[in-house]
């Protein structure tokens, strides 16, 4: 072999692999809008919200992404975040399937961060970009009305939450719920519901979200032989 030529196909090599390993870590580094985080779907988008169903297998990480709108959200899986804010040491976070929460970037600002799922399995999460800002006005918005039977888990200027629970073979209803509304499924289950007179079965998935853009008076009743928990996020 001629020494002169293998010396450059190996100075060739080294310089391809420092190439491509700046450009993963230029990649890593980067930082985008949460709604073009590539783990970070986008499901629905109209002129109130972008729905974004967020999953990530345990060992995987997302890019820097940034929460620039008010953002409520609820956790379906359980799992430990490795949460890095954008300037900050990386740390543990634990998330709890269930937890209904909200990030008010209209009054803290823009909240940039990656994160790498520890597992245990996927994590999974439903988030709601607020796109109307919210209106200036000197009176408070009203009270989340309550509902009988229901929690009501969130309740703020923007957006209110009730959580649903159904046993097997039970029924909760009618209940009247403001508009527009998400209503996003915990669990697998089997489901009847009967809205504005129509009645309707289906079977639910995790994360599976319905959008109701008026108020609705409906009934529900688990058909299933497991217990039912939904979230319905109410726009104020």
């Amino acid at each position: 072999m001629n020494p002169h030529r293998h010396r450059t196909e190996v100075a060739a090599a080294a310089l391809l692999c420092l190439v491509c390993c700046g450009a993963i870590a230029a990649d890593e580094e980067r930082v985008v809008p949460a709604n073009q985080e590539p783990r970070h779907v986008v499901k629905l988008e109209n002129e109130w919200v972008r729905i974004l169903d967020v999953e990530i297998p345990q060992g995987e990480q997302t890019l820097y992404h940034t929460h620039s709108l008010d953002y409520p959200y609820v956790l379906v899986t359980s799992v430990t975040l490795y949460n890095q804010i954008y300037g900050q040491e990386a740390k543990d976070v634990n998330m709890q399937a269930g937890f209904i929460g909200y990030y008010n970037a209209a009054a803290k600002g823009a909240y940039t961060h990656r994160f790498i799922n520890r597992g245990p399995g996927t994590f999974r999460a439903i988030g709601i970009e607020l796109l109307q800002p919210m209106q200036d006005s000197t009176a408070p918005k009203a009270a989340l009305p309550a509902l009988p039977g229901v929690e009501t888990a969130l309740d703020n200027e923007r957006v209110g939450a009730y959580r649903i629970k159904l046993a097997p073979g039970a029924t909760i209803g009618p209940l009247t719920i403001p508009g527009p509304s998400i209503r996003v499924a915990m669990g697998e289950g089997k489901m009847a519901h009967e809205i504005e007179g129509t009645q309707t079965e289906m079977r639910l998935a995790p994360a599976q979200f319905v959008f109701q853009p008026q108020t609705t008076t409906a009934t529900f009743t688990n058909t299933g032989a497991t217990e039912l928990e939904l979230v319905e996020f109410v726009l104020k």
